[in-house]
This record gives C-alpha cells, structure tokens and sequence, in this order.
C-alpha cells in the first residue's frame, strides 16, 4: 500500500474529520463524551502502529485485538459519520497529526491482507 492509497484508508477512518461533509450547511458537532471515546480510541490506535509496524503479523494483531475492544467507540463514529456530524476543528487536527505518525508503518505493512482486514474493521462507511 503506498502513502496515497493509505491515506485514502484513513480517510475512511477519519471520516468524522468533516472533510467529506464540509460544505454541509450548519453541520452539527458530534457530542462532547463522543469526541472523547472516539480520540481515546484513535490515540490508541496510533500507538498500535507505530509500536507494532516492526512485522506486519504483529500490527495485525494488534489492530484486530484494539477494534474488538473497542467497538463500542467504532459504533459511536459511524453513527455520528452517518448523521452528518463532525469532529471539533481541535480533534481534527489531532486525528490528522495521528494519521501522519502512522505512514511509516503502513507503508511497511499496508500490502499485507491480514493488515488490510484489520483496518476494515474501522471503516466508518461500513455497516456495523
């Protein structure tokens, strides 16, 4: 997987970042505890790749191991996705610097099958 693909990827990911939705007149925030839980979980999913990218196994696992836990903070940004909502402009940055901090690792293991169906698991354009 290249960087560009990647990015693509993440886009998916962050969808919540607003960028798809921006010229969506009076575009509702998603709530404040929601923002949260979806940021704690981001974080962490930071944290998985850059410290699991050394092999693709590994960040696999990982991945698929912080989705299962976490699908309750998966479920609340593709909700939030689906009505329209977006994350505040300070998360959105964040989510953005996180995004950068992953390319490395995805760039090592973004071709990797058992990578790619982990990272479906966060596709906010999915259905559950």
């Amino acid at each position: 997987m290249n960087v560009r693909t990647f990015l693509v990827a993440c886009a998916a990911v962050t969808g919540l970042a607003g960028a798809a939705v921006a010229d969506t007149p009076a575009q509702q925030e998603i709530p404040a505890a929601d923002a949260e839980k979806w940021m704690t979980f981001f974080d962490k999913l930071v944290t998985t790749v850059v410290d699991s990218a050394s092999t693709c196994d590994k960040l696999a696992v990982n991945v698929n191991a912080l989705a299962d836990a976490n699908k309750d903070a998966i479920a609340i940004a593709r909700t939030a996705k689906q009505q329209g909502q977006k994350l505040p402009a300070d998360k959105q940055a964040r989510m953005i610097e996180g995004v950068k901090k992953m390319v490395p690792g995805m760039q090592r293991c973004g071709h990797d099958q058992k990578v790619r169906a982990a990272f479906a698991k966060l596709d906010l354009n999915r259905k559950g």
